[in-house]
């Protein structure tokens, strides 16, 4: 009997600790529920102020609303995400635009420091291709006017020869052969001055 009546108080004493845990769990829910009435209250303000037709009139209504939040939840949840992936690749993106930017500005300075050179060269040679037009003209010009005054000597020589030698033509007529007459007219003619200053010096007096 003394221990039928131990197991009895020992089934007791754990009966009264399994009362005072549900007490205890009873208490806090009760506590949980009022300070969830304040949501409660703020729920049902909410399905108040929502317009017919916003929720299905066999669903609860609170339910309906605390459903319809979840929902909203998980789509603004996707929505943050894929605003994150598109933020990701826009940083990509400018970062690969901010790359291949500066790769075809690099390219643009270096075919503006080619030009330059080109145009550098080009200049160099405009100035030396006027400077050898210029001299070309020149020496064109030169020979012209060389041309010319052979031309005018040599009728001159022609016409001296041709009054020298009105008895007839000369063997060689070559342009030596008429510059050797025209030296020897001008011998002759030197002569002839020569004795006729020298005709004309009035002869000195005896004394």
């Amino acid at each position: 009997e003394r221990k039928q009546q131990k197991i009895r108080e020992n089934e007791l004493l754990g009966l009264k600790d399994k009362y005072r845990e549900l007490e205890n769990r009873q208490k806090n829910l009760i506590r949980r529920i009022e300070r969830n009435k304040k949501f409660e209250k703020y729920i049902q303000q909410v399905v108040d102020i929502l317009p017919e037709g916003y929720l299905e009139l066999s669903e609860n209504m609170l339910k309906g609303v605390i459903r319809r939040y979840k929902t909203l939840e998980q789509a603004n949840s996707s929505l943050l995400q894929e605003l994150v992936q598109k933020d990701d690749s826009i940083d990509k993106a400018q970062q690969t635009l901010a790359e291949l930017t500066k790769t075809k500005t690099d390219e643009v300075l270096g075919y503006n420091s080619t030009i330059a050179s080109l145009h550098s060269q080009l200049e160099k040679c405009y100035q030396k291709t006027v400077k050898k037009e210029e001299a070309a003209q020149r020496r064109k010009v030169h020979f012209r006017d060389q041309c010319q005054l052979y031309g005018q000597l040599e009728l001159a020589i022609k016409n001296i020869v041709e009054m020298r030698c009105r008895s007839g033509k000369l063997k060689d007529d070559s342009l030596l052969q008429r510059l050797s007459v025209i030296q020897s007219y001008l011998l002759e003619r030197e002569s002839v001055y020569t004795m006729s200053k020298e005709a004309r010096t009035p002869t000195p007096s005896v004394p």
